[in-house]
């Protein structure tokens, strides 16, 4: 009798042991996912028009819907114990919050850098800063033929002076993107963009990561092209 105790002991020992081992594992496993998603690398799937022709452009045509699944770099951004890795550059396309909207996440490129004015004239975008004090046109090869040249205010100001620290990002489909021209619109609580807590500018809390690589679908997978300004 006393046999078969210890046998029923050692069994319900074997039997707690494998569970904790699992719950353990699955703690690490938890915790893995959690580190990587908030310090490395996360999914995103893009929605809308707003980033037409370089994402959701499909047969030719634009699409409302979900599109593109694609992985956003974090780690590039990220400001470990003090230590800066990377600032975002002029073409990067980055996934945000736009300012005060925490639920929301946007996808847009960066157009205008710490310290510098970018002006909307006549449709374009010029860029003002110490190597251009007088004003140089942006280039913008990704825009499409119907967006070329078509840089409007959307209701917002054409001059954007753009604070230390922060960031300027408008979306490739110029003409129909809510971006930094109107504040991401949605984000505008009372008042015209610009003014009081209505601001068009990013700063690096608010910049969730770099679009790196697109997944899905099967066609476009590969690399997401940044153009080099540098």
């Amino acid at each position: 009798m006393r046999k078969k105790y210890k046998a029923f002991l050692q069994r319900q020992r074997k039997i707690v042991a494998y569970i904790i081992d699992i719950f353990v594992n699955l703690v690490l496993i938890l915790g893995l996912v959690l580190i990587i998603r908030t310090y490395l690398i996360s999914p995103f799937q893009v929605y809308g028009k707003s980033m037409c022709d370089t994402f959701n452009f499909t047969d030719g045509k634009c699409s409302q819907s979900f599109g593109e699944y694609i992985i956003v770099n974090k780690l590039g951004y990220q400001n470990l114990l003090g230590w800066q890795i990377g600032l975002p550059k002029r073409g990067d396309i980055i996934v945000f919050h736009p300012p005060n909207n925490d639920k929301d996440f946007f996808i847009k490129r960066v157009i205008g850098l710490p310290g510098e004015t970018v002006k909307l004239i006549d449709g374009h975008v010029f860029l003002f800063n110490e190597e251009h004090p007088e004003g140089i046109q942006l280039q913008e090869e990704y825009l499409n033929d119907k967006n070329a040249d078509k840089t409007l205010t959307m209701g917002g100001p054409d001059v954007f002076t753009i604070p230390e620290d922060q960031y300027l990002a408008f979306g490739d489909n110029r003409m129909a993107s809510s971006d930094a021209r109107s504040c991401f619109k949605d984000s505008v609580s009372s008042g015209k963009c610009g003014e009081g807590e209505n601001t068009p500018y990013l700063t690096l809390d608010h910049i969730d990561g770099k679009a790196m690589i697109i997944l899905w679908p099967l066609d476009k997978i590969g690399l997401v092209n940044h153009p080099d300004y540098e």
